[in-house]
């Protein structure tokens, strides 16, 4: 499947937006992530392929990927995405992934590591556009305080009181007892997203916490070594 680039965004800071418009329409769940192929010169050992989480609402119908560009360390592909120019195209899959909210009578707890973020986005904004409220906590993790879609988020809770959005800044982390007291063992959901090593962490902390695996759902991004 073809996607035509047709709009591209600076978010905040180093975060960047591409919009896609696929070359036939196109339905996928709010969470889910692309396979991409991008053709360029020279590439690195990363290879010309990616997995990127669908950051657009499906009621949107366009494809959009938002990436962080830190300096001097982009991949060959992050740079060819970058030079693309609008009306330039790029090859995708099918739709894919199960990190999708399904039963809103549950109590979520979304933890999210800097461009993490970008499936909650989705799922939150798919969810306000149908008018459904969700009881969810959630917990932003950044290197610094250029969140992207915040604004977005604290919309949401001044519409939705069940849903709440809690940062954490810098060198400010949330600690073990904070992380007990968000999590109730015996009844919360709790979806785990960005780069490997956060994911991981958090994993084995909840996993210390009691929390059944069944009740925790993982989404990495490969590349990142911060949030």
């Amino acid at each position: 499947m073809q996607l035509k680039l047709i709009d591209k965004k600076q978010e905040v800071d180093s975060i960047v937006t591409f919009t896609f418009e696929p070359e036939k329409p196109i339905t996928w769940q709010a969470g889910q992530f692309l396979h991409y192929v991008l053709k360029h010169d020279k590439p690195d050992d990363r290879g010309q392929e990616r997995w990127f989480t669908i950051a657009a609402p499906p009621f949107e119908k366009h494809i959009k990927i938002t990436t962080r560009y830190a300096s001097g360390l982009q991949s060959s592909f992050k740079q060819a995405l970058n030079k693309l120019k609008i009306g330039d195209f790029i090859n995708g899959d099918t739709p894919e992934g199960d990190f999708v909210v399904n039963d809103l009578s549950k109590k979520y707890i979304f933890i999210a590591g800097g461009i993490g973020i970008t499936p909650y986005y989705s799922i939150l904004k798919q969810l306000e556009h149908e008018g459904k409220a969700i009881n969810a906590d959630l917990i932003y993790l950044s290197r610094d305080k250029n969140l992207v879609f915040i604004d977005d988020f604290e919309s949401m809770h001044q519409n939705n009181k069940s849903f709440c959005v809690h940062k954490f800044i810098g060198d400010s982390r949330i600690t073990d007892d904070e992380l007990a007291g968000f999590v109730d063992i015996k009844d919360s959901i709790v979806y785990i997203s960005g780069p490997k090593s956060m994911v991981g962490y958090y994993h084995e902390k909840l996993q210390n916490l009691g929390l059944p695996n069944e009740r925790l759902k993982k989404d990495f991004f490969p590349g990142y070594q911060n949030y």
